[in-house]
C-alpha cells in the first residue's frame, strides 16, 4: 500500500456510514502515513447523513449506501460518474456468548426465531434497520415484532445484546463485529436476505482531487480489501 507524500499536506473531510467504520479505523493511519494525507471522518447512518447532507452539510469525500450515493448525484451535490463501488454487507443477527444459538437456516426457521424471542433490537435509520423494518411488514410480522422491539435511532444493535438489555440484535454484519462479547450466530438465509453495497462519492464543491483520486485508489488495493474483509465485508 506503499504511495509516494504529495509535496504539499491536504487535508479530507469524509463523511461515512458507521458500517465502515472499524475498517477505516484500521486503514486511514497507514494511509495517512504511507501519504501525508491528513483524514477526518464523521460517522453516522446513512439515512441521517443524507439528511445532514441536504441540509448543507458537505466534505470531500461521502462514504455511504449506493443507493444514497446515487440520489444525491442525482440532486446535484455529489459529482456525476463519481461514484465507485467498493463493499458489500449482509444482515446478520447475534445473541449474548452464554445464550442458546437460534435456527435462522431457513425463511420459517427465521420466522419461528423472531416469533419465539423475547426482545429484539434492530436500527430506525441505518440500511440494515429500514430492510428489517420493511422485511417484518412483508412477512406479516410488524406489529408482533415491534411488540419487543427496540428501534435505535442509530448506533450498534449488538451493544444492547452484549449489555443484556435485549436477547437478539440484527443489522449489517459489520456493525455486528464492532460489539465485543456476542456471539453472531449467523446471516439471514437467503430467502430473506439483502446485500447492502457500499460506495464512494465525490462532493462538487471538493478541491482535493488528487487526495480524493490516491484515497480511493487507496481504498480498492488488494490489502484494504483484506481489512475490509476481516470486519465483515465484501468485496464488490
Amino acid at each position: 500500500m506503499a504511495t509516494q507524500p504529495l509535496s504539499t499536506t491536504p487535508r479530507l473531510n469524509i463523511l461515512s456510514t458507521m458500517a465502515l467504520r472499524h475498517a477505516l479505523n484500521e486503514l486511514i493511519p497507514t494511509f495517512t502515513a504511507a501519504s501525508g494525507i491528513q483524514v477526518e471522518i464523521e460517522y453516522g447512518a446513512t439515512a441521517h447523513l443524507s439528511e445532514r447532507i441536504r441540509a448543507g452539510a458537505r466534505g470531500d469525500l461521502l462514504l455511504a449506501v449506493a443507493g444514497s450515493v446515487d440520489e444525491l448525484i442525482n440532486e446535484d451535490i455529489l459529482k456525476t460518474g463519481s461514484r465507485v463501488d467498493l463493499v458489500s454487507s449482509d444482515v446478520a443477527m447475534a445473541v449474548a456468548l452464554s445464550a442458546p444459538v437460534p435456527d435462522i437456516s431457513s425463511q420459517d426457521a427465521f420466522i419461528a426465531t423472531l416469533k419465539a424471542a423475547r426482545s429484539i433490537a434492530f436500527s430506525k435509520q441505518g440500511a440494515s434497520g429500514m430492510y428489517f423494518a420493511s422485511l417484518i411488514k412483508r412477512l406479516g410480522l410488524d406489529e408482533e415484532v415491534r411488540a419487543k422491539a427496540t428501534v435505535l435511532p442509530e448506533g450498534l444493535t449488538g451493544a444492547l445484546v452484549a449489555n443484556g438489555e435485549v436477547e437478539l440484535a440484527v443489522q449489517q454484519m459489520s456493525e455486528l463485529m464492532q460489539v465485543p462479547g456476542i456471539n453472531i450466530f449467523g446471516k439471514l438465509p437467503p430467502a430473506v436476505q439483502q446485500s447492502t453495497v457500499f460506495s464512494v462519492g465525490v462532493f462538487k464543491e471538493s478541491t482535493q482531487g488528487a487526495a480524493v483520486t490516491r484515497l480511493i485508489q487507496f481504498l480498492q488495493t488488494s490489502d484494504a480489501m483484506r481489512a475490509f474483509a476481516q470486519q465483515g465485508l465484501d468485496p464488490v
